[in-house]
């Protein structure tokens, strides 16, 4: 039955020069729904595709894009990728040629191959862009210092923590190895 619902939902990818929540297929209107207000329909459309995709998070986020399953991602603890722990039949390759020919190329992050951007370093000195690396740590800190944003990462697990318990963390493996050296 999933592989029957899986061929009319996901077919086989062949147009990846769109972003998968633009168009009119089913599989179009469910990535919409995966960002939708109302936490039940995101969920439910979510989760329905994950099965679809036998849990697998490289399968979603083939048909979907990073931005649009990193909810779901998280709500499962997978952020860093993984498998669910489901048990499904098995699917044979459903990569098209017109897939594979721009699979390197497409954005991970929105699901579809975007035109090049010009590179905004380009023609900068090193000044210059050390000028600018500075700024944006600076608005990072401001940010951050005002609890606008809270910096986060992903934790080996797969799931969201604070920076700060990383920066402690670090802090206190390393004083442990500095106070274990001075014995020596």
């Amino acid at each position: 039955m999933r592989k029957y619902i899986r061929s009319r939902v996901l077919p086989p990818l062949k147009d990846v020069k769109n972003r998968p929540e633009i168009g009119t297929t089913l599989r179009n209107k469910l990535v919409r729904l995966m960002t939708h207000i109302d936490t039940g329909v995101k969920h439910t459309s979510a989760e329905f595709l994950f099965v679809l995709c036998k849990e697998s998070v490289d399968c979603l986020l083939k048909y979907t894009g990073y931005g649009n399953a990193a909810g779901l991602l998280a709500a499962h603890g997978l952020l860093a990728g993984g498998r669910g722990d489901g048990q499904y039949s098995e699917d044979e390759d459903t990569d098209t040629e017109e897939y594979k020919s721009v699979k390197s190329f497409i954005n991970p992050i929105t699901g579809h191959v975007e035109d090049p951007m010009p590179n905004p370093m380009d023609g900068m000195t090193e000044e210059q862009k050390e000028y600018e690396a500075m700024k944006l740590v600076n608005m990072f800190d401001k940010l951050s210092r005002e609890q606008i944003i809270k910096p986060m990462r992903v934790k080996p697990d797969g799931t969201i923590g604070p920076l700060e318990e990383a920066a402690n963390e670090y802090t206190s493996d390393h004083n442990s190895t500095s106070d274990s050296d001075e014995n020596i």
